[in-house]
């Protein structure tokens, strides 16, 4: 079984998502029903402006920068460039933001038809479509907004946060001035827009549940009433980090804020994936160790930590993320810390694998280990292609294996031969997702003291087919996999096979012999779960 958590709203967001709507609602309806601002809007009837002037060329090039197009373009490099660092929230939010902003102000313009004053500039790119609310303004704050939000998220200074906010202020205020110096658009045209486009963002940013300003201080200190929460620490792939610096201060911060000590950083290397880095940390007395990597960073990590008993906060950074899937862990990095520093303690099994008897070199894994086909799809999908599209590119490298022909295995469960046969897929497991929805062994729980084995053998297109079927609908569609559960498992194949271990192809073998190590590890799960199968 695995569990889900879910963000918390933030009761800022959703004060000012009711204040700029309760404004926006409030300032329609005296623009366009009861005419307050007609005497100010009408100073909009003159021109301010003439088309040769420097102070007009000045205005046209910074209403055409800060155009509603340009602005959504940035918003979305700017989502793109949070989705490479598991910002999963904030990108979501930062490329919904421009474009409902500006498809809300042209959906009600059109609905409204308030023409826009004339304007000796009216051949301007920016003077077009209806006046209320003003698009341009629209868009002009929803990215002012989103600009603050990233400085929040991403837990810049203090100093940072301030500058940001005054040079969004700034901007949009330099935009309606833009407008108005240009006779784009009356006064209660452009606050229309920036009220309108004020709704639009903090709805996102509500929805998709991103705080939008922070508390100042980034690091409190200690109060004497509360007790301090330890040495945490950090062990991470720098490869896998697409800013170090943005996940330090998220981490940084989210301690000071439990009352921790400076965290220990402990990057890992080409030569170590992460073993040696366990060992200082248990030697520094860690109190909480967090490894941020991919499946195989995240392998090694929590196989160093077994039988230690010091808890295991784990940060998603790879592209499968296999063992946080399963256990509920937030694919969102700013989510993930928290539940890494905020979550409770959860003892899960591991599984101890030894390969062709060599038990001083024994290893262990939390997901799963593969022997033959799915350990040669691992080692031949691209990297640089997985980044690209995710999970979906083994499906591209599994191509070239589903012809491939089945070897000869035997099978041994809970020291009981079971079978000899020819198999093309074997796969011990201790979770049941195998990434994209996917349940490739249902009944496997991390915490029954048992682990599932799964053997297939298709051959040709249809019976891959087949085989897929069964797993999507959870063996409701056939049997074309034979499935076993046991404590100890051994699989004897005639000839040197690669194996793989939680996604990394390791080596090769000839008989693997596997034991469940009950409640091995501590990792840290999210507070409020719910379990679904």
């Amino acid at each position: 079984m695995a569990t889900m958590t879910t963000r918390p709203f933030s009761r800022f967001n959703l004060w000012l998502l009711v204040w700029f709507t309760c404004a926006y609602l409030v300032w329609t309806v005296l623009t366009l029903r009861a005419g307050l601002f007609a005497a100010i809007d009408a100073s909009s009837d003159t021109a301010r402006l003439q088309p040769d002037s420097p102070a007009a060329q000045i205005a046209a090039a910074f209403t055409l920068v800060s155009h509603p197009l340009v602005l959504c373009v940035g918003l979305m490099a700017l989502g793109i460039w949070a989705w490479r660092g598991k910002l999963r929230h904030l990108a979501t939010a930062s490329i919904a933001s421009g474009l409902l902003s500006w498809g809300a102000a042209v959906l009600v313009a059109n609905s409204v038809q308030r023409p826009r004053p004339p304007s000796p500039l009216s051949t301007a790119l920016t003077y077009s479509g209806y006046a209320y609310p003003d698009a341009h303004m629209a868009v002009v704050t929803a990215a002012a907004a989103v600009v603050i939000t990233t400085i929040t998220t991403t837990r810049r200074p203090p100093i940072a946060m301030l500058v940001a906010r005054l040079s969004a202020l700034a901007f949009i205020v330099a935009s309606g001035l833009a407008q108005w110096s240009m006779n784009e658009a009356r006064i209660s045209d452009l606050v229309g827009g920036m009220l309108l486009g004020g709704t639009v963002v903090t709805a996102v940013l509500f929805v998709a549940r991103v705080r939008m300003l922070p508390v100042m201080t980034i690091r409190r200190q200690a109060s004497t009433n509360r007790p301090h929460g330890g040495l945490c620490a950090v062990i991470y792939n720098p490869h896998r980090m697409a800013d170090e610096m943005v996940f330090r201060r998220q981490i940084a911060n989210e301690l000071a804020g439990e009352h921790w000590e400076a965290p220990l950083w402990l990057p890992t290397t080409p030569d170590d994936a992460g073993q040696g880095m366990v060992a200082t940390a248990l030697s520094r007395g860690a109190d909480l160790v967090i490894g941020a990597g991919g499946d195989g960073t995240i392998r090694v990590i929590a196989q160093s930590l077994a039988g230690s008993g010091v808890p295991f906060g784990i940060v998603p950074s790879g592209t499968g993320n296999l063992l946080a899937k399963n256990l509920g862990i937030p694919l969102d990095r700013e989510d993930a810390i928290r539940v890494a520093v905020k979550g409770r303690p959860r003892a899960i099994d591991l599984v101890k694998l030894v390969v062709d008897g060599r038990s001083e070199a024994a290893m262990r894994f939390g997901v799963m280990a593969g022997i033959g086909f799915d350990a040669r799809l691992m080692s031949r999908t691209n990297e640089s292609l997985k980044r690209l599209v995710g999970s979906a590119a083994y499906v591209v490298s599994a191509v070239p294996e589903l012809l491939v022909s089945p070897h000869r295995v035997e099978i041994t469960v809970d020291g009981v031969r079971q079978v000899r046969r020819k198999a093309v897929l074997t796969v011990m497991g201790n979770v049941a997702s195998i990434g994209g929805g996917l349940e490739l062994m249902p009944d496997a729980d991390p915490t029954d003291g048992r682990m599932e084995m799964v053997i297939g053998s298709p051959t040709g297109l249809f019976a891959w087919a087949r085989t897929a079927l069964q797993v999507i609908t959870r063996g409701r569609a056939g049997n074309s996999l034979e499935q076993y559960t046991g404590q100890q498992m051994s699989v004897r194949v005639d000839e040197p096979m690669p194996y793989e271990l939680d996604g990394d192809t390791v080596g090769e073998g000839c008989l693997f012999e596997a034991e469940v190590d009950p409640g091995a590890l501590v990792v840290m799960a999210p507070l409020s779960s719910a379990s679904h199968s």
